[in-house]
Formats: C-alpha cells, structure tokens, sequence
C-alpha cells in the first residue's frame, strides 16, 4: 500500500538547476514548457513540479511526501501525485508504465497511446459511451507476469473543452478527495489484449487507417510512451528494456492513424471495437 503524506511548510525546496547538474530530468510539456524536474539524492527520488509541489520517495518505503506551500489547494496537489507522480513511483519499483489511456473489453484491456492532445481520453471516453468500461486515463501500469495485466490506478479522466461540449461532459473536480483520498492499493488487474498507437494527421487522404506494426515498428512506437524516472540506473534501463520487447513479442500493436476532427471519432471507435474483438481480417 502506497500512502501520500502532505507537509505544509513556508516554501517548497528550491528547484534543481540542470546545469549544475546534469543528472537532473527535466520532462516538458508540448509546448516545450517544464511541467517538472526529477533527481536522484542517494536513495531518494525527488520530482518538483514546479509553482506546486515537491515530491519524495524511496523504494524501502510505503510513503510518497509532498511539501507544499500552505496557500496550495490539496485537491491540486492530489490530482498532480495520481496523474504524475504515481506512474513514476510504479515505474520506479519495478512496473512499466505508459502514457495512454485503456479501457476494458471481454477479450482485455486496450490502451490507446499517444502523445498529448492526440485525443486519447477522448476515444476511451467514446468507448465508454458504447458501454466499454474505462480503465486508465493517461497513465497505464502493467505487471509483466505471463500474461501480461493492466493494474488498475486511480484517474480522473479530463477532456478538452469541443471533448466535453461534445459528450455534455463536466469531471468531478474533488473526485480524488472524495473518492480515492491518498492511498493506492492495487486491488484489481486484467490482462492486456491488444495496444493502439494514436497517429492524427491533418493531411491523411482517409478518415482512419489502421495497420498491425512488426516488432521492430512496435517496439520503438511504445517505447516512446513509456515512463522512465531515469536512464542513469543501468540495471532498471535493462530491465525496462527486456520488458518491452516481451511486451511487443506477446501483444499485437495496431498504429491508428486518422484525420482530425471530431466528425471523425465514430469511425475511430468502429476500429478500435474491432480491435478489441479480435477482427483483423483487413488490417495490413
């Protein structure tokens, strides 16, 4: 059980400066902004989200600090440690993680990668209203067990403004505090099916296109959604790497690539239901 303690102090630790330290990780946003920074402090992993929080934790330990500002809304903070910080802990004690979203069918769970605004809460938010249960929303954790599972984490699912206009859609703002408070226990998986690499392409000639990719192809488009707190640990980069080839040598990966726009989304989820039923035939 993972349990997130919040500290209230007068300031948050200053935040590392990469030149000064070249091991420091800076992840950005799609704008090229710094949505935070990690680092390795003897046994400790720190990620500081910058104008928010500071985050630390080991591997010995069951709990996750937080250090933040006494003006700093908790339900702010909450929605940071699931949607950020959680994925990196999980990654760091050993499960992969993805940035996508998933959901559950009869055959398993398929995730939907991608990167931001490729619409992936989107189309799994879709498939929810065909009545196909969500499971992930931006992070997916797998457990590398034969076969291999989708662990279950906490999420808010978010949906961009023409998203939510689109399906009268309005997210909970308190559902961590209310719903999930600040424990992570994971109490339910199901095995990974299939995995769907989102391409949107204005300039496609065809509304959706959908190919199967060999494991080379596979392997370089997942790798790139994957989690990694940092490369410098050799034997964790190892590991990962092993991980991922067993993933894309057991699991069939499909490259969805469509048009924008939301006149497209029924024909993105007609092919993503076919997916999930294991109707192949003409898919390339």
């Amino acid at each position: 059980m993972l349990t997130l303690s919040l500290e209230r102090v007068g300031e948050v630790p200053a935040l590392p400066v990469p030149t000064l330290n070249p091991r420091v990780e800076v992840w950005r946003d799609n704008e090229g902004l710094i949505s935070a920074y990690g680092e390795v402090v003897e046994e400790e992993y720190r990620m500081h989200l910058p104008g928010l929080a500071s985050f630390s934790f080991t591997h010995s330990s069951n709990e996750i600090a937080a250090r933040v500002t006494n003006e700093t809304r908790e339900d702010l903070v909450l929605d940071a440690y699931f949607r950020k910080v959680l994925p990196m802990v999980l990654q760091v004690r050993g499960r992969e993680v993805l940035h996508a979203s998933a959901v559950r069918f009869p055959k398993g769970i398929v995730a939907l990668c991608g990167v931001s605004s490729s619409g992936k809460s989107t189309i799994a938010f879709g498939l929810g209203q065909r009545g196909h249960a969500l499971w992930a929303d931006d992070s997916v954790v797998l457990e590398l067990s034969d076969p291999i599972r989708v662990v279950s984490v906490p999420f808010n699912i978010r949906l961009r403004p023409a998203s939510a206009e689109l399906f009268d859609f309005a997210a909970p703002a308190s559902a961590y505090i209310e719903d999930r408070e600040r424990t992570y226990l994971p109490a339910e998986s199901a095995p990974l099916f299939s995995v769907c690499v989102l391409q949107r392409d204005t300039g496609a000639t065809s509304p959706v296109t959908m190919r199967r990719l060999s494991s080379a192809e596979a392997f370089a488009n997942v790798l790139t959604h994957a989690y990694c707190f940092t490369f410098d640990d050799a034997e964790r980069k190892r590991r990962m790497m092993d991980h991922y080839f067993d993933l894309v040598a057991k699991i069939p990966i499909f490259e969805v690539h469509y048009q924008s726009g939301l006149a497209n989304l029924p024909g993105i989820l007609d092919a993503i239901e076919r997916v999930a039923k294991g109707d192949t035939r003409d898919i390339d």
